[in-house]
């Protein structure tokens, strides 16, 4: 008797999960959707197609800037180094000696800056 008495019951669980992750819902709610209104399936496609355009949009857009954006600060640095350089020659002709200087040093600061920048990122890189 006591052999019985030292027998606990056992419990027994089992658990299946599904998971679906994406624009669209399950496929069986899906159909339950489709039994509410006729319409509902097709409208679901329609907005996810249509967040699908705006993430490709949003995507080339990002794409594009991380093309132009180098580009832009290059031409930018060569505007400024040039514009220095052209009121330094501009000061220097009309006689005056320290604003020249002050010009000179302004032109290539930013082609200092850029090219620091460009060393820091390279180092950063290789890391």
């Amino acid at each position: 008797m006591d052999s019985q008495q030292d027998k606990q019951p056992v419990v027994f669980e089992h658990e299946i999960s599904e998971t679906y992750i994406g624009p669209l819902p399950n496929p069986l709610f899906l159909e339950k959707y489709k039994n509410t209104d006729p319409s509902f399936p097709e409208r679901i496609m329609k907005m996810a197609e249509s967040h699908n355009a705006a993430d490709v949009t949003t995507k080339n857009r990002i794409s594009l800037s991380h093309l132009i954006t180098p580009i832009m600060g290059q031409v930018i640095t060569f505007l400024l180094g040039a514009g220095g350089i052209w009121a330094c020659i501009y000061l220097a002709r009309a006689g005056y000696a320290g604003p020249s200087i002050a010009a000179v040093a302004s032109a290539f600061s930013p082609i200092a800056i850029r090219a620091i920048r460009s060393i820091r990122n390279k180092a950063d890189s290789l890391d």
